[in-house]
């Protein structure tokens, strides 16, 4: 997969994930017992476990896409030093202790990491454009080839790959073939008019 392709895919999962967890929060409402403060059901039971599954299904995609462009904090309340909480994985600390992990943290860190992401995903496809990216996509071809197999078969992956190196030798000699074509052409035309 291009990177261009890739860094928008992991906006999009990042988008998801934010909107599922923005319909969780405005389905919730603000619940204390005089110490602690939570976030509670604001809707009924069925439909607010439907919701919580959502966040939970595209925090897994997410936080991955999450570790390449967001930072994880460190969260500190009278009893407990957390380091590294990295908000799309720690979704759920917001509900239990919003005061510790508010819901507006997690939702402006995802909000970074997805406007990281696209930034990423112009910048690559600027880099693919042009002899460059062309160059880049034959040297990536084999490890696109592995991904495409799937990882089950490992027989298929290193057949994918040996045809992916091959494919990348006959480009190359090709390429070489070509570039000699085209300076033996151009001094052929430089002598011919000098």
């Amino acid at each position: 997969m291009k990177p261009s392709k890739r860094c928008t895919a992991d906006a999009e999962i990042l988008l998801a994930f934010r909107s599922a967890y923005v319909d969780l929060i405005n389905s919730s409402r603000a619940s204390s017992d005089g110490l602690y403060s939570t976030l509670v059901p604001a809707v009924p039971q069925p439909e607010y476990q439907i919701l919580r599954r959502d966040v939970a299904l595209a925090s897994g995609p997410a936080a991955a896409a999450y570790s390449r462009y967001g930072g994880t904090y460190t969260l500190r309340n009278a009893a407990v030093i957390r380091r590294d909480v990295n908000p799309v994985v720690n979704w759920e600390m917001s509900l239990r202790s919003p005061e510790e992990l508010s819901p507006e943290m997690v939702v402006s860190s995802v909000e970074g990491a997805i406007g990281a992401a696209r930034q990423e995903a112009a910048e690559a496809q600027q880099r693919e454009r042009g002899l460059t990216g062309l160059v880049a996509a034959f040297v990536r071809w084999p490890s696109d080839l592995r991904e495409a197999v799937g990882p089950d078969n490992q027989a298929q992956r290193t057949a994918a790959g040996a045809i992916g190196v091959l494919g990348q030798i006959i480009v190359a000699t090709l390429a070489t073939a070509l570039g000699t074509g085209l300076v033996a052409g151009a001094v052929a035309l430089w002598t011919a008019f000098f």
